[in-house]
């Protein structure tokens, strides 16, 4: 019986050893994209056959397997488990392994205790979030359960449940569920109307706390830079706390403090996030279909510039300075001296967030929202800055009727490519011109000749302009449903023109709530249009001529000498020619790669070859008299190690480029 723990323990001991060189050759190999757990399967499966190959080797009788001794085939077995266990790495990284996501962050190296401390967090905050996902029901919707029970009755009771599940986790869940609810191409209208409920409330930190971040933020005492300051809090969200001060030169701010350590809870969060994500894609279909890692990575993004307070009042002047021809729109001014990533203080307007309020029977609705909707429109098609989040919330009824825009944090602004290809989106939508519609996409980069097919997408665009474009203007459901149509199609629009699309769709319900009935689609046609029918009437082609002439006459102007140069040197035989190889990016690094593989193979059979005769060397420097070991036997040894090391990534390598022939591109 005692022999019997002793194995069971030298099992347990030989299974943990080889964990830890698993953990070991996934960086040796270059297989980092294994989990904890088939690591753990690799280092399994190489003990026992390492063991089996090693007890084959000394076993030739039933007598001898009798009185074999496990510590020697521990030892006899350790050369054979360890390469076994190299070997399965492979096979599950070549298995598991899913194509590296464009954007992905680096890996950091931290300490080993911030290691420990950071992945304890996150354990402990996983095994929680579990825990009430479960609670409610949504584990095998998710992927986390095999369970195959019904989870909910109807759309609108699996969208309460995810509302009260992401409440009770709070944190950053909360803004996952708001950010979801700005989703209508994603999240059907029922399940947008419940996540909305959500609110980004949070108990308010402690003074001392507080004053501390702001003092350390700006490097001066409070009273050194505000000569009366609120410590009620006017407001208390995940994010940060907003204040009432009053500046020393008699200025009524608002001060919005950034929350302390809260970058560590949203790293915390967003690791948790991220995991879903790769669980939900990894083991369910829908999952798949809405690019669940891609949401995930677009809300770590937008989370992230949220706690950086400097963009925050960078997004607050840009849009003040495109509001300014309107108004009855007030965006607050930044006191921009006080400004840091942590701190932002900005103009206090007086009034009541339109979601807790109603507009003055005295009050001229369709002005005002006539007013709000140019704010935002005008900006999107002058790339300016606009409002990535307008909802009732973000929107102040102020003490004077008019309206006031606070919280910026989301926002957007096009370029000059997006504008022009929303432009030439607008043309193909007058028109009725599906392919134009399509040329429109591609020219914003939403295309990949390689994944989509035109002819399928061409026919998508033409069946969506039947069912809404006609004599009379879309409803406005047509915005919404032509970015659930894109986000269907595979298509993957620039995040600035999706920030615009979402900005439009949350418009379109707060001009809703402002003046019922508002025609949204009428007014962004006048406005987006306005441009649209100045180019499309005859009297601007004498604009369009004078432009494309403008570009073209220092091209036409020394096209002649072109010609007579290139005709000079066709009439003395010495016109000529030059090919230049590998000049595309993806030419190069394909060379690069097989050059790598082959020296690799070369310096794995050049090591293997030189490290077997150094094993077979008869007269051998003693290296450790006591145990008898020759220099040559250990050097043999290093080396037919790092031989199987290099052998092993040039098999990964190869199995990975093989596989990713038979997913296909871009898949």
């Amino acid at each position: 019986m005692p022999q019997f723990f002793e194995g069971l323990v030298a099992l347990l001991v030989g299974v943990a050893v080889l964990f830890v060189f698993a953990w070991a050759a996934r960086a040796l190999l270059d297989a980092r994209q294994l989990t904890w757990r088939r690591l753990f399967v690799a280092a399994l499966a190489g003990f026992m056959l390492g063991s089996t190959a090693s007890a084959l080797l000394l076993v030739r009788d039933v007598e001898q397997a009798a009185n074999l001794d496990y510590r020697q085939l521990y030892l006899v077995g350790l050369p054979f488990q360890i390469i076994a266990t190299m070997g399965a790495v492979v096979v599950l990284e070549v298995l598991f392994s899913r194509p590296p996501r464009q954007g992905r962050r680096p890996m950091r190296i931290m300490s080993p205790l911030r290691w420990v401390k950071r992945g304890w967090g996150i354990s402990g905050r996983a095994l929680q979030v579990s825990r009430i996902l479960a609670r409610h029901g949504l584990t095998p919707i998710l992927g986390l359960s095999r369970s195959r029970r019904e989870t909910a009755r109807s759309p609108e009771d699996l969208a309460r449940r995810a509302r009260m599940a992401l409440e009770e986790a709070g944190g950053m869940f909360v803004k996952l569920g708001q950010l979801l609810a700005t989703r209508p191409d994603l999240v059907p209208a029922e399940a947008q109307r419940e996540l909305a409920r959500l609110h980004s409330a949070a108990s308010p930190v402690p003074r001392p706390d507080m004053q501390l971040m702001i003092e350390d933020q700006l490097g001066r005492p409070v009273e050194a830079v505000f000569a009366e300051f609120t410590w009620e809090p006017l407001g208390s969200a995940s994010i940060g706390q907003a204040y009432e001060a009053t500046l020393l030169d008699g200025s009524a701010g608002v001060v919005k403090v950034r929350r302390p350590g809260l970058p560590e809870v949203v790293e915390r969060d967003l690791a948790i996030v991220r995991w879903l994500s790769r669980v939900v894609t990894r083991r369910t279909t829908w999952g798949r279909a809405f690019d669940a890692e891609g949401l995930a990575a677009e809300f770590g993004y937008s989370l992230l510039a949220e706690l950086d307070f400097r963009g925050e009042g960078r997004n607050l002047v840009e849009a003040r300075r495109a509001a300014g021809s309107q108004p009855l729109v007030t965006v607050p001014q930044l006191y921009d001296e006080l400004n840091t990533d942590g701190i932002l203080v900005m103009e206090r307007l007086r009034g009541q967030p339109l979601s807790r309020t109603t507009l003055g029977p005295d009050a001229d609705r369709r002005k005002l929202a006539d007013a709000l909707c140019r704010s935002q429109v005008e900006a999107m098609m002058h790339g300016e800055r606009f409002h990535g989040d307008p909802h009732p919330g973000n929107i102040l009824i102020l003490e004077d009727g008019t309206l006031g825009l606070i919280d910026l944090g989301i926002s957007g602004r096009l370029d000059a490519f997006e504008r022009s290809a929303v432009f030439q989106m607008l043309i193909a939508l007058r028109l009725e011109h599906p392919t134009l519609l399509y040329e429109s996409m591609v020219s914003i980069g939403a295309v990949d000749p390689a994944r989509h097919d035109p002819d399928q997408i061409e026919r998508s665009f033409a069946r969506f302009m039947a069912t809404y474009l006609g004599p009379d203007l879309p409803p406005p459901e047509a915005l919404i449903d032509l970015m659930r149509l894109t986000h269907e199609l595979g298509l993957r629009l620039p995040r600035s023109t999706m920030a615009m699309f979402r900005a439009l769709a949350t418009l379109t319900g707060t001009l809703e709530q402002i003046a019922p009935g508002y025609p949204v689609i009428e007014v962004v046609a006048d406005i987006g249009g306005g441009e649209l029918r100045r180019r499309l009437q005859p009297g601007s082609l004498s604009e369009m001529v004078e432009q494309e002439w403008t570009e073209m006459a220092p091209l036409l102007n020394r096209f002649p000498r072109h010609v007579d140069r290139i005709a000079t040197l066709i009439e003395h035989g010495r016109l000529t020619g030059r090919l230049r190889l590998f000049s595309e990016p993806e030419d190069r690094q394909f060379v690069h790669r097989m050059l790598n593989l082959f020296v690799l193979s070369l310096l794995s059979v050049g090591t293997g070859v030189v490290s077997v005769m150094l094993l077979n060397t008869e007269d051998d420097l003693v290296f450790a008299e006591l145990v008898g070991v020759g220099m040559y036997q250990v050097l043999g040894w290093i080396g037919l190690f790092i031989a199987v090391t290099l052998l092993f990534r040039v098999i990964l390598a190869v199995l990975r480029s093989e596989a990713g022939m038979r997913r296909g591109p871009g898949r």
